[in-house]
């Protein structure tokens, strides 16, 4: 059974071909405007959003190098990703590194109370 029907995006929200993307990431508007996401530094908000684009609606997934090496320097995706932990917008769920396999994060919801 069908969800509903498909609403092509406007002409500001895509540059898709008959305005038809497949993927999309959701941010509420009592997420938007709580304090801790408002005092994020614009690094660490791009790769919030690139995390979730990358989720694809999975509360736990991975972020693999290959990806974040293209958006930042390793070192500014360091202080961006310390910076979202300490926020409580996402948790490491598996360190990797030592296995040379890509970490794996959860999306947290202590940010609605962290300080």
């Amino acid at each position: 059974m069908s969800k509903g029907k498909k609403r092509a995006w406007h002409e500001w929200e895509s540059c898709a071909p008959g305005l038809q993307d497949g993927r999309f990431m959701r941010l509420s508007n009592s997420q938007m405007l709580h304090e801790n996401m408002r005092k994020l530094s614009g690094n660490a908000f791009m790769l919030y959003a690139y995390m979730k684009l990358e989720a694809g609606g999975s509360v736990v997934f991975e972020f693999p190098r290959s990806k974040y090496i293209s958006l930042m320097a390793e070192n500014t995706f360091q202080r961006a990703k310390t910076e979202l932990l300490k926020a409580g917008l996402v948790e490491v769920e598996e360190n990797n590194a030592n296995l040379r396999r890509p970490n794996k994060y959860r999306f947290a919801t202590r940010w609605k109370d962290a300080k």
